[in-house]
C-alpha cells in the first residue's frame, strides 16, 4: 500500500464543480457574506499568504473556484487561506491538483488552529484533497486551511467549494425534505457527502471526530444525519460521555474504501453508497476515539470478555441507531454482543429504550459470530442499501449521477 495513505490524522461525497448552470436541489447558493474576507491572492513569490497572520480569503459560495493556483516547489511555498462557513451549512473545500498528487506534485490541504497547530488534513498520495465542515450556529465560523507540498512538492491547483443544506440534531433525513421527494434515488437524503468534521479538537460538542482518512469519509446524507443523532443523544444522557471515533465509510462516488489505491481495506462489495460506516465503542478507559474492548485478543477476535467496554454506554449507542427503521445490521464482535444484549434488557427496564428497539438489539439486527471478524475494535452499521449518488458529476443533461446499483447481501455478511 502507498506509504503515504495513511500519513495523516485524518479528522475530516468528494465534490468536483458542476458543469450544471443552476445548484441542484439540495445546493444552496448562499447570502453574501457579511464578515468581510481577505482578498484572494494568487502568488509564487510574492510572499503573500504564505503565513497564518496573512491568509487569502476562499469565498464560502456554492461552486465558487479558483483556477491555476501555484505553489511553488521551492520547499519553503506555503498557501494560507480563510474561510467563513455559514451558519447552519455544510461546506467542503477541495483542491484538485495537476498531476497525480504523488512526488513532485503531492500537496496536502491541512486544518490549522489559530497557533498554526494541524488539528486535521487531507494529506494523501492522490490528484485532489478535501476537508469539510458544517456550522451548527447562527453566526459564520471561521476555518484557517494551508496548502503546502510534501516532501519540497509543488504544483498548479484548483480551489472548488461547495455549500449545502445540512439539518442537524434530527434523526430522520425524510422528515427535514417532507415536500421534496426524499426516497427519490435522486432525492437529497441519498446524496453522498463528506461527513462533516466536529467543530472542536476534542469533539465535545458533538460527540465524535471522524478520525480516520478522509477520502473514505462519505456517507449518504440520512445516514450520516442518524449517526451524528445518535452520538447527540449519548451527550445527552451522559453529558461526560467520550468522543467517540468514526472510521471508514465509503469513497466520493460511494465504492469500498481502498479502491482508489488498488487495495481495498473491506470485502467487495461493503462499504458501498455510501451506507455503511465503521464506529468505534464506548470504552471505560476514557478514550473511545479507538482502542479495544478486550484486553486479551487476537488479529480477529477477542478472545476473552470484552473488559474494556463501556457496555451501558455501547448499549444505548447502538439502541439509537436501532431506533431507525431503516438499519439493516449492526455487527459486533462476539464478546461485545455478550456483554450488549442483557444490557438492552436493563435499559428497557430503565425505560432508556422501548420495546421494539430491545427487540432488535437482542434478536433481529445484532450481527456477530464467526463471519464477524475484526470487530472487537468497532461496530459496523449497515443502512437498508439504497442508492446514492455522488452529486459531484455533472453530465450536459443534468446536475445528478448516480452509482451503480448492487445486489443486497444476506443480513449477516461480513462487513
Amino acid at each position: 500500500m502507498n506509504d503515504r495513505l495513511i500519513r495523516l490524522f485524518g479528522l475530516a461525497a468528494v465534490l468536483l464543480i458542476s458543469a450544471c448552470t443552476a445548484p441542484s436541489a439540495d445546493d444552496d447558493d448562499d447570502d453574501e457574506d457579511e464578515n468581510p474576507l481577505p482578498a484572494f491572492v494568487d502568488d509564487c513569490f510574492d510572499e503573500l499568504n504564505d503565513t497564518i497572520d496573512d491568509p487569502a480569503g476562499i469565498v464560502a459560495e456554492n461552486r465558487w473556484e479558483q483556477t491555476g493556483v501555484r505553489l511553488c516547489d521551492d520547499g519553503a511555498d506555503i498557501d494560507y487561506y480563510r474561510v467563513d462557513v455559514p451558519a447552519g451549512k455544510w461546506l467542503t473545500v477541495r483542491i484538485d491538483i495537476d498531476g497525480d498528487g504523488a512526488g513532485n506534485d503531492d500537496l496536502d490541504l491541512i486544518e490549522v488552529d489559530s497557533e498554526d497547530e494541524v488539528f486535521q488534513q487531507s494529506a494523501s498520495s492522490q490528484p485532489y484533497e478535501r476537508l469539510g465542515w458544517y456550522n451548527p450556529t447562527d453566526a459564520p465560523s471561521t476555518k484557517i486551511l494551508r496548502v503546502e507540498g510534501y516532501n519540497g512538492a509543488g504544483s498548479d491547483y484548483d480551489i472548488l467549494v461547495r455549500v449545502a443544506t445540512w439539518h442537524y440534531g434530527g434523526r430522520d433525513c425524510d422528515e427535514a425534505y417532507e415536500d421534496e421527494a426524499p426516497n427519490d434515488d435522486d432525492g437529497p437524503c441519498n446524496r453522498i457527502m463528506q461527513f462533516p468534521q466536529a467543530n472542536d479538537p476534542y469533539g465535545e460538542e458533538e460527540g465524535y471526530l471522524a478520525y480516520h482518512q478522509p477520502h473514505y469519509s462519505n456517507l449518504r446524507r440520512e445516514v450520516a444525519y442518524l449517526v451524528q443523532w445518535a452520538s447527540a443523544e449519548v451527550k445527552k444522557q451522559w453529558p461526560d460521555a467520550d468522543t467517540l471515533g468514526l472510521f471508514d465509510m465509503s469513497e466520493d462516488d460511494g465504492d469500498t474504501p481502498g479502491r482508489m489505491v488498488g487495495q481495498l481495506r473491506h470485502p467487495e462489495g461493503t462499504h458501498v453508497g455510501g451506507n455503511d460506516i465503521d464506529v468505534s465503542y464506548y470504552y471505560n478507559n476514557g478514550n473511545s476515539l479507538a482502542g479495544y474492548a478486550c484486553s486479551n485478543h487476537d488479529a480477529y477476535f477477542c478472545n476473552g470478555p470484552a473488559d474494556l467496554l463501556d457496555v451501558e454506554k455501547s448499549t444505548y449507542f447502538l439502541a439509537m441507531l436501532m431506533s431507525s427503521p431503516n438499519v439493516r445490521v449492526i455487527g459486533v464482535d462476539p464478546a461485545v454482543a455478550d456483554e450488549v444484549i442483557p444490557m438492552a434488557y436493563e435499559l428497557e427496564e430503565d425505560g432508556l429504550i422501548d420495546s421494539s428497539t430491545r427487540s432488535k438489539l437482542t434478536y433481529s439486527h445484532l450481527a456477530y459470530g464467526d463471519g464477524w471478524p475484526f470487530h472487537h475494535h468497532h461496530l459496523h452499521f449497515s443502512w437498508l442499501w439504497e442508492e446514492g449518488y455522488e452529486g459531484r458529476e455533472a453530465p450536459a443533461e443534468g446536475c445528478m449521477t448516480e452509482t451503480g446499483s448492487l445486489e443486497l447481501g444476506a443480513l449477516h455478511q461480513a462487513p
